[in-house]
């Protein structure tokens, strides 16, 4: 593996955090990227030295040069890279090779792989495990998703939507559920449920692999390793699941024994199952039980799950990065029981135009927990429009069957038009993947401002 390596596209959060690891392990790293971000500016201060925009002149015929499946072809470092003969790895590629040598953890799956991930790097580092990890989220308490331990382990979410999953063979895995999604990659139902079918044959340890037996397409492979889930077929079981506010408590049901109060400050039943699955691995690992309920019970979260953005004149601001209708509804039930009698109001910036025709049919009835939903325009993520597919389309699928108020608002004036219509005691939740997430520390600072005028 070179010590030198250069990161189109560095501020991403996937890219950011291979690069954080080579820097851990002293190498040198460059990279570009289109905007600056709180992101590179952390890569920055460990010695990155990181362009603004995209040019040739950035690269050099000793680097090698990183890139993901997001970088166009025509991106004048990639062509300056193929013209120089550079040696050019895939982002996923790299993360193969940091991964060498390790024990690899693997956590794939439709949705809840970064929470999951997360959460089983963070209960192996509090039992003293010190492993490496790659997630796709924001550790809050270091601001990192990244990191180089002494450890064996390597912890890492791998990426299903562009198939680079099957480039590993891990030790150990998680599979957290299936959804036909992808297909621009997979093309049909059947590609993706065989491509998930031939990953859990490259685990090496069946004793260490967990997938959902909740999940109907998991259930339907006849897999090897463990299944878990609230069902009575699930070899590893939740039980009495209970949520109080913002935390929740269940009982597991595993090997013949009864663990009872597991306790995590997380809500949903999604997220209960993420972390019955690493209770699984990590016991399998040889955590003990204390060390692996202490590690719940401290457990920080990931920026973007539910993260409080703050509370300002009596209004509670979350942020989410659900952007899939499953992971909306998900969610959105698990905080109208977190915040009781109190207005709920939605933001919700949809995601790309490709996912939001691909998911037409699926939106309606999503935000019934909510009292009032604002619509924004379709984050791109670099698309170009799709004729016919808008808003529009997600706000008349849900005004067929829901009783939800909804209201479209432009980019441009959306914290002012949100604003103008919270009143105190209200909880309004920002949803989406794009930048929605700096609206909702824009509105959280809209009210404060207005608060200290009054």
């Amino acid at each position: 593996m070179t010590n030198k390596c250069h990161f189109i596209g560095i501020g991403g959060i996937g890219m950011s955090g291979l690069a954080r690891i080579l820097l851990d392990g002293d190498a040198k790293v460059t990279g570009s990227d289109v905007s600056p971000n709180d992101i590179i500016e952390g890569l920055r201060e460990k010695g990155a030295d990181v362009h603004i925009g995209h040019d040739a002149k950035y690269i050099n015929s000793e680097s090698t040069v990183v890139y993901s499946s997001g970088i166009a072809v025509d991106n004048p470092e990639y062509q300056a890279a193929l013209t120089m003969k550079c040696k050019m790895l895939h982002r996923s590629d790299l993360l193969v090779a940091l991964s060498s040598g390790h024990s690899l953890l693997g956590v794939t799956g439709t949705h809840g792989k970064t929470s999951t991930a997360a959460l089983l790097s963070h209960t192996l580092s509090s039992a003293g495990f010190d492993p490496s990890y790659a997630i796709g989220g924001l550790l809050p308490k270091k601001n990192i998703n990244a990191e180089k331990g002494k450890g064996e382990h390597f912890v890492a979410e791998l990426d299903e939507s562009d198939g680079s999953f099957l480039k590993f063979h891990p030790q150990g895995a998680i599979i957290t559920n299936i959804g036909t999604e992808h297909m621009n990659h997979f093309g049909t139902k059947e590609n993706l449920l065989k491509a998930f079918k031939l990953f859990s044959q490259q685990v090496k340890k069946s004793k260490c692999f967990f997938w959902c037996g909740d999940n109907m397409y998991l259930k339907g492979m006849g897999l090897s390793g463990t299944s878990y889930g609230f069902s009575e077929s699930c070899v590893l079981r939740a039980l009495n699941l209970q949520q109080d506010g913002w935390s929740i408590c269940y009982d597991i049901n595993y090997a013949g024994k009864i663990y009872r109060n597991i306790k995590l400050p997380l809500i949903g039943s999604h997220n209960a199952l993420n972390s019955l699955a690493v209770f699984g691995l990590a016991l399998s690992l040889g955590v003990e039980e204390e060390a692996i309920r202490k590690g719940f019970e401290s457990y920080p979260g990931v920026s973007r799950r539910c993260e409080k953005k703050g509370e300002e004149g009596g209004i509670l601001v979350l942020d989410d990065y659900a952007h899939h209708p499953t992971e909306i509804s998900a969610t959105l039930n698990a905080i109208s029981q977190a915040v009781g009698e109190r207005r709920l109001v939605v933001v919700y910036q949809p995601h790309r135009y490709t996912r939001t025709r691909d998911c037409l049919g699926e939106f309606g009835g999503i935000f019934d927990e909510a009292d009032k939903v604002f619509i924004t325009d379709i984050y791109s993520a670099g698309e170009d429009p799709i004729s016919g597919i808008s808003h529009e389309d997600i706000i008349e699928e849900n005004e067929q069957c829901s009783s939800t108020e909804f209201e479209y608002a432009p980019k441009e004036n959306l914290v002012h038009t949100v604003y103008n219509f919270l009143r105190p005691h209200d909880v309004v939740v920002t949803f989406g993947a794009g930048d929605i997430t700096k609206v909702s520390s824009q509105l959280v600072d809209f009210i404060k401002k207005k608060e200290s005028t009054n």
